[in-house]
Parts: structure tokens; sequence; C-alpha cells
């Protein structure tokens, strides 16, 4: 059954996994210099969903971004065959190339075709992440700066999802109150719950088709879908 989603006033959106999506290729390069020749990408792939899994479990039990992301990059590498005395070894070595260029930074051509079909609407478009403080770096690098009205980054922020307070400043920098905006995102105990307290209307983002049996808010594939669900014309172009 097709997805019907009513026009929002505003387009809250998370930004891992919604709009940049991590570089399965820089990953398994990274991971061939530190001397495991065997990663490929698509391996990485294949790893992306209990990778997921296993960060959402460890914010659900109240670990902070940085120990999530730490958790979320073991379980991959664990799941791409890297021998267990190496696993920190890379995890460190995947952790300085995030530093030096989010590894979140590829953009399908849907997601920016997408982004611009929200912008045509002139309705505010918005992200709000749990994020390590430099999201404004990465879509500058990615050129995606001019898709958004407001970045809130937990990071500098001193709150994180699911806490409603991290969407209630998107909404007071946006001037607009709750009712009638929506927010995507990919986890549901950390993006549905924090938006739906917050009074937002709720979307589950699930790429990877990790929550088939969801039921509690809408669930679209990508932010493509989700354009279509509200009825947006094709971007131009």
């Amino acid at each position: 059954m097709q997805t019907t989603i009513a026009q929002p006033r505003a387009f809250l959106l998370d930004a891992g996994n919604t709009v940049v999506f991590l570089d399965r290729e820089v990953v398994a390069a990274t991971l061939r210099d530190q001397g495991h020749r065997h990663v490929s990408a698509s391996a990485v792939a294949q790893a992306l969903r209990p990778a997921t899994a296993r960060y959402a479990a460890r914010l659900r039990d109240g670990a902070a971004h940085e120990d999530g992301w730490r958790a979320f990059m073991a379980t991959l590498v664990r799941e791409v065959s890297v021998p267990h005395e190496d696993v920190e070894r890379s995890v460190d070595a995947l952790r300085r190339e995030h530093d030096r260029f989010n590894l979140w930074r590829h953009v399908p051509k849907h997601v920016r075709a997408a982004l611009h079909r929200f912008r045509a609407t002139g309705r505010p478009v918005a992200i709000v992440s749990n994020s390590e403080g430099h999201l404004d770096r990465l879509f500058a690098r990615t050129e995606l700066t001019d898709m958004f009205d407001v970045v809130i980054d937990s990071a500098n922020e001193g709150v994180r999802k699911p806490d409603p307070e991290l969407f209630r400043r998107a909404l007071a920098r946006l001037g607009l109150s709750a009712p009638g905006c929506l927010y995507a995102g990919d986890i549901p105990d950390v993006d549905v719950v924090g938006a739906r307290a917050a009074g937002l209307q709720p979307i589950l983002i699930d790429a990877l088709d990790q929550h088939p049996s969801f039921t509690a808010a809408p669930r679209l594939p990508s932010l493509a879908h989700l354009a279509d669900a509200i009825g947006l014309p094709p971007a131009s172009g």
C-alpha cells in the first residue's frame, strides 16, 4: 500500500543514514591500508546491518555518541573478518580518517534530488543530528550547505536525541512550532521517539530494511520516497 503524507510546514532531517551515508569504498580502502587486503566495499555493505543494530542498541542503553560510533565500527570490522587482535587498531585508523573527513560523506544522487524537491516547496529544511560538532564542515565539503536553513549538531548543543530539547531548538531557530512539521531519521528509539516527544510527525527512513515490522510511524526507504509520498514534483534538471 502506498504511503501518503501531507506536505509539512518544515522538513527536519537526521544526517547519518538519512542524508549522508557511510562511504563503503573509503572504509574498505582504509582497512586494506592496515594490511587487511581481503576487505571489499561489498563486504562493508554486508556488515552495515549488524553494525547499525549495535549502534542503535548502544544509544538505547544510554551510551554517548562516541561510544556508539566505536561500537558500530568494531562490529563492522569484525563482520568483515578482521582478526580479533587487530580490531582496535583498525577502528583507530577509521577514526583518524573520520576525523580528517567524516566517513559518512557519501550523498546518493536520489538524496540530492529529494533535497532539491524539499527546497522547491519554499518550506524550511533543517538538520537535527547526534554528531561530533563538525556537520557544517561536512556539508560544505559535500556541497550541501545551501540545502539547509538550520543545522543542529548535538555536540555543539550539549544535548542529544532522543531528548526532545534538540528538536525544539531547531524549531525555535526556524521560528516555528511543532504542529505540521515532520522529522525523518533512521533509528526508531532515537529519531521516532524523540521527534514524537517534541510534537513532530516522525518518519522512519529505513534504507537498510532493518525494521520490516515497524508500524509506529511511516517507514520509507529513502528521502526520495518521502518526497514521492508527499506528492512533490520531480527535481528540475
